[in-house]
Formats: structure tokens, sequence, C-alpha cells
């Protein structure tokens, strides 16, 4: 969490020489220095907000009228209360005795959690407030772990699979209760409910460091980088936040109609990062072992079981097919954006990667 209150690093001066060098190479062009804001459609005043869930007009009600969330401190309130309901509702279909009302209570506890967890996760990347953001990642994070515990528990496993043992029982549900009941069973069963309990630990284990690092990965995708404001053409330098002697680098700027803006933040904002391949050659790692460990060859064969895809080797051919038939049609939009920017900047008509987002939508607003 902390690391959402800082930047990367700095970045090498070999990459502002560069950028530098790219500007004096313009012959003259007139570069256009405007502060291109992506967000005006967003800046406008929020209407007030009516309450969703009883209460007084103008009362705050909460994030998405739930009262709890008027608050940060509200999100472990929010989750202790899931929680205990879930405690409560997995003693009652641990005691239930098969029947319908076994599959209710297993939605009714997926619900229970989900309700919060769900909520949380979009929390913890959309909210403003880092107060929010931190308190909602940390409700995902103990929710998950109790979910993946519970993913591992026997005798909660068993409680639904005596249901699907029942040929009585299962021939007197209707098909949607009865798919859901496998539906749950599936989750067991890609958990690791067939391993040993010493197994099942390192099941759980794997399972939360994958939350965690998928979490970390995520945010490390929106830190942004910065540069020493020297290394950057002075012209172009007040497109970007300063920070004393730095600038502050936080996305592509690809709506921007200056070249060398574009190009400056792509290459700083995308500029390699050690942390970032660490973080995620161990979320691979930890999702290899974990695989294999509950029986699956890949990572890829356990995500894609129970689904339309089914295995790896079909969503290949399938990515292969169409890129193939998408070929032609994407050459045709590459020849669409380099005669446009040979127009629009004939100085300079290479077409280069930060330029797809910029004149793809040029052209598209000329239609």
């Amino acid at each position: 969490s902390a690391m959402l209150g800082g930047c990367r690093r700095a970045l090498p001066a070999a990459l502002g020489r560069a950028l530098r060098g790219r500007a004096a190479g313009q012959g003259g062009r007139a570069v256009s220095t405007s502060w291109c804001p992506v967000g005006t459609a967003f800046d406008v005043k929020q209407q007030q907000q009516q309450p969703l869930r009883g209460g007084a007009a103008g009362r705050d009600t909460g994030l998405f009228g739930v009262p709890e969330l008027s608050c940060p401190e509200g999100f472990l309130e929010a989750q202790d209360k899931a929680l205990q309901e879930s405690e409560q509702l997995v003693q009652k279909a641990c005691s239930t005795p098969p029947g319908p009302e076994t599959v209710m209570i297993f939605d009714q506890l997926s619900d229970s959690l989900c309700r919060v967890a769900d909520l949380a996760d979009f929390v913890k990347v959309a909210h403003p407030d880092f107060a929010f953001r931190e308190a909602a990642e940390e409700a995902c994070r103990n929710i998950g772990t109790v979910v993946e515990k519970l993913n591992t528990d026997v005798e909660l496993c068993q409680s639904l699979r005596r249901l699907l043992a029942d040929e009585t029982v299962l021939s007197s549900l209707d098909p949607e209760t009865r798919r859901v009941a496998e539906l749950f069973m599936f989750d067991f069963e890609i958990s690791g409910i067939h391993l040993d309990e010493e197994k099942r630990k390192k099941a759980v284990e794997l399972n939360v460091r994958i939350l965690d690092l998928c979490n970390e990965f995520l945010i490390g995708t929106h830190i942004p980088n910065k540069i020493d404001k020297h290394v950057l053409p002075e012209h172009i330098r007040y497109n970007f936040t300063a920070e004393g002697n730095y600038l502050r680098i936080a996305g592509l700027h690809a709506d921007c109609p200056d070249d060398l803006v574009r190009e400056a933040a792509y290459k700083i904002f995308l500029h390699s990062n050690s942390q970032q391949l660490a973080r995620l050659e161990e979320l691979l790692a930890s999702r290899n072992s974990l695989a294999q460990l509950v029986g699956y060859d890949t990572f890829a064969h356990r995500a894609l079981q129970g689904t339309m895809a089914k295995n790896p080797e079909t969503v290949r051919q399938f990515l292969e097919k169409l890129s193939e038939q998408l070929s032609k049609r994407t050459q045709k939009d590459f020849e669409m954006m380099t005669k446009m920017k040979m127009k629009l900047n004939p100085h300079n008509s290479m077409l280069m990667p930060w330029d797809h987002p910029y004149y793809s939508g040029v052209l598209r607003a000329e239609r």
C-alpha cells in the first residue's frame, strides 16, 4: 500500500538526451505546447447523491449507499460483518441435510463474502482518497484469504459432496440449482480439496500470495515515474507535473497532438522497472506452483478448466486464427495512420508506437 505514495524512480539521463536530440532535429517545426486534457468529459459537477438506503434527504449514506462505508474505517466493519455471517453459514451448511437448502446456503455464503469483496476490489483502485483505497485493499486481502481457506475446507466440501452423491436428492433439484451445486464443487476441486492437509495449507498460502502479487503488480502499473526536468526539452516540460527538480509522468498523454510529448511520456512512463519485473516473475512462478500442486500441467490449464475454451491449445488456435483474419485490416489501419502523420507532420512521418492511439483518434474524428 505504501507504494501508492511514491514514484518508481528517477530515470537515466540518456533517455532525456535522446528526446532532446529529437526535438533539435525537428527542422524548426512549430511544436504544440498546449496541455491536452483527456478528462474534460469528467470535469462536471457531481449531482447531489440521493440516499440509497433510508435516512433523511442529504444524509451521508456511505459509498454505494452502504452506511458503514461513510469512512475508510467502515471497510473493517463491513468486512467483520461479512466474516461473521460467513461463519454462521458454514456451520449451517455443515449441519443441514442434503437438499436444495444446502445449495441455497452455499449461495448465501458466496454472496455474503462477495458483496464486500467485489465492492472493495473496485474502491481500492478507483477511489481518489488513499485512506479509502488502503482500507478497501486490506478488506480484499482478508476476505480473499478466507475464501481460499473455505475452498479447502473438507467438512464444508463434504456437505456438498453428500448432496451430489445422493441421486434421489439430485433428481429433485431443478437444472439451475444442480448446476450451481456442480460449480461450487468445481471450485473445491481446482483449489486442491483432494490433497492432504499439508498440501492444502500450501495451496492456501500460494493462493494468498498470488492475490497479494496481483494487487501489488496492478498498483505498480499506475505509479508515476519521474525524471530530472533538465533532461527534457524546456518547451515540453510544463506538460508534466513538476516536483522540485523532477517532472512526474503519470500516463501516456496519448491524446496530445505534440509528438515529442507523447514520445517522452511513452518512454518514461513505460520505462523498465526491476521491481515490477520481479513481482511478475514471482507471480508467474507462484501460479505455476499452485497449478502443479493441485494437479494441472500449467496455470493456463487450471484457469481454462470448465470454460468454453477448455484448454490452452484452443485459445492459441483462436488467437492465431483471429490474428490471421485481422492482419490485412490491421495493415490498412497502419497505412492510414502513416498517411495522416505525413499530412500533419511531414518532417517526422515515420509511425512510432506512441503514435497509434493519437492518429487512430484523429482518423475516427474525421469520419
